[in-house]
C-alpha cells in the first residue's frame, strides 16, 4: 500500500539515504514542501512543491521522483495529486509544474491525464551549469510549462 504524507525533520536522514532530494536546500531555506510516497515503512518517491519564486508565479511542483525499480504503479499520480491537495489546502486555484519537451514524452502524457494543460507560455531553454545540493550539474534541456485549475 502507498502511503502519501509531508517530509518531516525526523523523516529527513533515512528518506535523503534512499531519494535523490534535489531540492533539499531549497526546502531547508522554507517556502517550499516535500512529499514523500511511502510503501509500507520505505520511501519510494517524493515530489517538491515550491509555493513563492516559481516561473508562473504561482505554487509548482517540481521533482517529482520515483524509484526505478517502483514505477509505473501509481506512485507519480499518487504524489501528483497528493500535491493539488496540499495546494488545495492552502488556498490555491491553480497548480503548475514543467516538463522536459524532449527528454520525458511520457511525464507530460501522464500530467496532460491527470489535467494539466498547457500554460500558453513560450517554453524555457536551461542551458548551462545549475547547483543542485551545491554540486554542479550541465545542463541543456527545454521547458515546458503545464496548469491545471484546482
Amino acid at each position: 500500500m502507498i502511503t502519501v504524507t509531508e517530509l518531516t525533520a525526523d523523516e529527513l536522514d533515512r528518506v535523503d539515504r534512499h531519494l535523490p532530494l534535489s531540492r533539499l536546500d531549497q526546502h531547508a531555506a522554507g517556502g517550499s514542501t516535500y512529499l514523500i510516497a511511502w510503501q509500507d515503512d520505505e520511501p519510494v518517491g517524493h515530489a517538491h512543491i515550491a509555493w513563492s519564486g516559481t516561473h508562473l508565479g504561482l505554487p509548482e511542483i517540481q521533482d517529482v521522483f520515483v524509484l526505478p525499480e517502483h514505477r509505473r504503479r501509481g506512485i507519480a499520480s499518487r504524489l501528483t495529486e497528493a500535491a493539488e491537495g496540499e495546494a488545495r489546502r492552502r488556498g490555491s486555484n491553480r497548480l503548475t509544474l514543467s516538463v522536459s519537451q524532449e527528454q520525458n514524452p511520457a511525464a507530460k502524457l501522464l500530467y496532460e491525464k491527470l489535467g494539466y494543460v498547457d500554460a500558453g507560455v513560450e517554453p524555457v531553454r536551461v542551458l548551462g551549469q545549475i547547483m543542485l545540493r551545491g554540486r554542479p550539474l550541465d545542463v541543456d534541456d527545454t521547458l515546458v510549462y503545464l496548469v491545471k485549475e484546482l
